[in-house]
């Protein structure tokens, strides 16, 4: 009876049994498979997108940083310009007012030593002319022989009776004295003047000199920290076309990531434990069909024993 009854079993259908289980059991394990390679595949891709995206947060801030610095720099360069500008100008303004001074200066002082000179030149003239003739006076003589009349009624001429007329360049404080004392004025005038002159100029040039230099130096920081600025400006516009290159791959790796979630992180099971279900089911698979083979080789008896 019971023989009869495992053949019965044994038929057609206990086949189809077996072949369901173990084409079952085939899937499973190429589920399996199939989800080892999605996770390989996942955990790369993910890995990839997680570099990609710390990689440019790292750029992003150092550009930011960058930025910042370059924008630092143009400011201050821009200030520094400024003064410098304000400085050329002023210096330059210093200079041409000092020249004009100079210019009016020198012009006076020409005009004065020419005029003195051109006094100086006449007082000698004068001196000489009135030194001639007073030595000549001096040398005069009257002849008593030509006086006739009587001398007492004569009336008072302011000299001496016979006595011949010799200037006045002789009394204490005569013309002659009046004139050397105005031409050693003239003389006093004239060296002061062109001491006066000199010294102007030498200060003038002493100026001019160190005013020359500090435009040059200064010209030459114009032309250095202008260079500067405009390659500031050249590495802030740079980090900042940097910064939107960064941002846009920033924002396509964040969205790589979040399309990558549905499918390898948000699955309802973690990896480990669909492989640990996935096991255990095909564990139950593989004794079911033991059971089965079992009982189809040894009956209802050596079934259990044998799995």
């Amino acid at each position: 009876m019971l023989t009869n009854l495992a053949t019965k079993i044994a038929g057609d259908p206990f086949v189809k049994i077996k072949k369901l289980i173990q084409e079952l059991i085939e899937r499973l394990l190429q589920e399996a498979a199939n989800e080892g390679n999605q996770k390989g595949w996942c955990d790369k891709s993910i890995a990839d997108a997680e570099q990609k995206r710390d990689y440019t947060t790292e750029k992003l801030e150092a550009l930011n940083a960058e930025m910042a610095n370059q924008e630092a720099r143009r400011d201050t360069l821009v200030e520094e310009l400024a003064e410098l500008d304000t400085e050329i100008k002023q210096l330059t303004k210093a200079q041409d007012d000092a020249d004009k001074e100079r210019k009016k200066e020198s012009g006076e002082n020409k005009a004065t030593v020419e005029e003195a000179k051109e006094g100086l030149d006449a007082v000698k003239q004068a001196i000489d002319i009135l030194n001639k003739f007073y030595k000549t006076a001096a040398k005069e003589k009257v002849d008593l022989k030509l006086v006739q009349g009587p001398k007492d009624d004569m009336p008072d001429s302011g000299f001496k009776s016979g006595e011949a007329y010799k200037g006045a360049g002789g009394e204490a404080g005569g013309v002659v004295g009046m004139l050397e004392v105005i031409e050693s004025d003239f003389v006093r005038t004239v060296k002061k003047t062109e001491e006066a002159e000199a010294q102007a100029e030498d200060d003038h040039l002493k100026f001019s000199t160190e005013t020359q230099s500090s435009l040059a130096e200064k010209k030459q920081a114009t032309t250095i920290k202008t260079s500067q600025k405009d390659d500031a400006k050249q590495k802030l516009s740079d980090a900042t076309d940097g910064m939107k290159d960064k941002s846009d791959l920033l924002v396509s790796t964040i969205k790589e990531l979040l399309e990558l979630q549905p499918a390898c992180i948000d699955t309802g099971m973690s990896y480990k434990e669909r492989v640990e279900a996935r096991e255990n089911e095909v564990k139950a698979l593989k004794k079911a069909l033991c059971i089965f083979e079992a009982y189809q080789k040894y009956g209802a008896d050596g079934a259990g024993a044998q799995c």
